[in-house]
């Protein structure tokens, strides 16, 4: 060029050279297409555990292992079972014993829940209510239906989609 330019007219011309410039942008799905190939690597615990299924599913092999499980339970029911009668006597023993510690436990938790709610006026709140024209039958009425709307809250907030394009909205 002859003429001396300015800073505003040479960045004027850069912009205006690089505005004349082909976009060189990639081609819409190229991303996809290029992820399609990406090969993730796996662990080899989970590329193991996959081959082995992948092997035990074929047919002779999933009815002979299938075998194979039952045989060992067979064989360990056999070997069990006289030892089990040989010894029904010290383990009818224990489970009296665990029969009769959860008696005792459970008595001792009723006994501190009863005595957690004498001392906390729970009874006393409910004696009054019920002097008041309130009547335990309406309290517990009340607690049940509390209950079973939550209940019923919970079934609603679990439960799966039934549109097929549910994925689609959360995307």
């Amino acid at each position: 060029m002859d003429k001396q330019l300015d800073h505003s007219e040479l960045d004027a011309l850069v912009l205006r050279e690089l505005s004349s410039l082909p976009g060189l942008a990639p081609s819409r799905g190229f991303q996809d297409r290029v992820m399609a190939r990406v090969v993730l690597p796996r662990p080899a615990a989970v590329v193991l555990l996959q081959r082995a299924g992948a092997w035990a599913i074929q047919p002779r092999r999933a009815v002979a292992l299938a075998t194979a499980y039952a045989s060992c339970v067979v064989l360990t029911v056999l070997l069990a079972a006289p030892w089990v009668a040989a010894h029904a006597s010290v383990a009818g023993l224990g489970a009296s014993w665990l029969v009769a510690q959860a008696g005792h436990w459970l008595d001792a938790a009723a006994m501190s829940v009863a005595a957690w709610t004498v001392r906390s006026g729970l009874v006393s709140a409910l004696r009054s209510a019920a002097g008041n024209g309130v009547r335990p039958w309406f309290l517990l009425a009340t607690i049940a239906v509390g209950y079973a709307a939550s209940g019923y809250g919970m079934h609603l907030l679990l439960k799966a989609p039934r549109r097929s394009d549910a994925l689609a909205d959360t995307l």
